[in-house]
């Protein structure tokens, strides 16, 4: 393992990439804290706030739809519009302070925008990168989306301590201009398959390609699998740290942003270190340690080594991140690329919102305990089928096309 050049500073036009994703990215962590504060504080209602989590969560099912969008239209432009729209969302409610309902409808459609944008960032980085720098793009970009979990919040908090929910709203407003800017500097990046069919007919040609596509498909449904049991912890999280091991509010704090120290040094250490093993390896040694330490917090004797086990489990997973979108970047046909992005990332948001679902059913039959063992366990299980049966497929297929 040695040191790789640094693609930020050899590539302008990544650079120029990279500085409108941390940008926007740290203005999402910023704006989080802000609405759910002014939710809470002007409602002060569970309600309330449930609400606002609920519609900035639906659209994220619409993954295909946007991915076939993205997959018809000139990407850069749809970037630059997705934050321009932002702007003005979110201009509107830092101005504006509309009623919860309207409040609801502007944070919704802002969500309807993030989905869209999304698979038209991930598609466009092979038309700005050489295919042997993709694993470090991709870690450069995921250590600027960690960033988010890192900062945002933080920065968030500080702004609406000074300067209130409007001021940290007007600043996340002001993020999304300047992504905007930074993205007009980018060459025009149409990845577009010249044969004209409908909107219908393409997506429908995307979903096909997705489920017939040996590798595609297990990516796709090994996400779903491994995210629906990595999210347990999430909701069993508080109940182990204060209820069985008892500690305070700080100690889920700090131990919450373990998990995002993690992530960040796996993308950080991606991004720095040339690595001599395929993006599908990444994939599966991401899944492991990610299983390992859910598996490890939920057997921890103290809190001190539950945050261990945040670290390992957040390095998992910032490692599978930028595995899996450098291994579809290098499988998938360009043109294909948007769609395919869509339904992966449909399959893991479906994967959350399942685990949600369960785990806290079996928090009220087991315990916390029993919910990060099953948890770390599911995960080391999809990864032990993924090893045992595709790993040969998995790294031929990154390394043949």
């Amino acid at each position: 393992m040695a040191a790789q050049p640094n693609l930020l500073r050899l590539s302008p036009t990544f650079r120029q990439l990279w500085l409108a994703r941390t940008f926007s990215n740290v203005g999402d962590g910023i704006a989080f804290v802000a609405l759910v504060l002014l939710v809470h504080n002007r409602d002060m209602t569970g309600l309330a706030v449930g609400s606002l989590l609920l519609v900035q969560a639906i659209p994220r099912f619409f993954g295909p739809v946007a991915g076939t969008v993205a997959d018809r239209v000139e990407q850069r432009a749809l970037m630059i519009g997705c934050d321009l729209t932002n702007a003005a969302l979110f201009g509107a409610i830092a101005f504006w302070t509309p009623s919860l309902p309207i409040l609801l409808v502007l944070a919704g459609a802002s969500s309807c925008v993030d989905t869209l944008f999304s698979p038209a960032g991930r598609s466009a980085l092979p038309a700005l990168v050489p295919r042997d720098d993709l694993l470090q793009a991709n870690a450069w970009l995921a250590t600027s989306f960690n960033l988010q979990l890192a900062l945002g919040p933080m920065i968030g908090g500080a702004i609406v301590l000074a300067l209130g929910p409007g001021g940290a709203l007007a600043a996340n407003t002001a993020t999304f201009v300047l992504s905007a800017v930074l993205l007009s500097r980018l060459p025009p990046l149409r990845s577009v398959d010249e044969n004209l069919r409908g909107f219908i007919a393409t997506g429908t040609e995307g979903l096909r390609y997705a489920w017939r596509t040996p590798v595609v498909r297990v990516v796709i449904l090994a996400l779903f699998f491994a995210v629906t049991f990595a999210a347990m912890d999430n909701v069993a999280l508080v109940f182990l740290v204060q209820d069985t091991l008892g500690g305070g509010p700080l100690a889920f704090g700090l131990l919450s942003a373990a998990y995002g120290v993690g992530m960040v040094a796996a993308s950080a250490g991606l991004s720095v270190r040339a690595l001599r093993i395929s993006a599908g390896m990444i994939f599966l040694l991401g899944w492991f340690f990610s299983g390992v330490g859910i598996l490890l917090a939920g057997i921890a004797p103290v809190l001190i080594v539950v945050g261990i086990g945040q670290v390992i489990a957040g390095w998992g997973n910032g490692a599978e991140n930028v595995g899996v979108e450098t291994l579809i970047q290098r499988i998938v046909p360009r043109p294909l690329l948007g769609r395919t992005f869509g339904v992966a990332a449909t399959a893991a948001f479906g994967g959350s919102t399942l685990a949600y679902a369960v785990s806290g059913f079996l928090l009220d039959v087991t315990s916390p305990r029993a919910v990060f063992v099953i948890g770390g366990s599911g995960v080391l299980a999809v990864t032990l089928f993924l090893a045992v049966f595709v790993r040969q497929r998995l790294t031929e297929e990154t390394a043949a096309a």
